[in-house]
């Protein structure tokens, strides 16, 4: 399970969900829009548990993406995330 967030560059709930108990125990990633060829807002990904996923949408319930705008955004994060994983490996492999 997945959800995506998009938050306005400073916005307090990006620093609560890393903050989180539950939903710092989930994978989340987060990635500057600009870094993704889109806008200048911030993005975050949290992946994992049913509870954990929850537990981010009470937390930045404003901010949810939802829909093909979410499934864009998490393919070009997962992208960027695989390209660093394989030239880590071209580094250290």
């Amino acid at each position: 399970m997945y959800v995506v967030f998009k938050f306005e560059k400073g916005a307090k709930e990006i620093e609560e969900l890393f903050k989180d108990d539950v939903v710092s125990r989930q994978t989340v990633i987060k990635k500057d829009g600009k870094s993704l060829d889109m806008d200048d807002a911030i993005y975050v990904l949290v992946e994992g548990s049913e509870e954990g996923i929850l537990r981010a949408r009470e937390i930045a319930k404003h901010n949810v993406l939802e829909g093909k705008e979410s499934e864009e955004v998490y393919r070009k994060i997962k992208e960027a995330e695989d390209a660093a994983s394989l030239g880590m490996g071209a580094i250290f492999g």
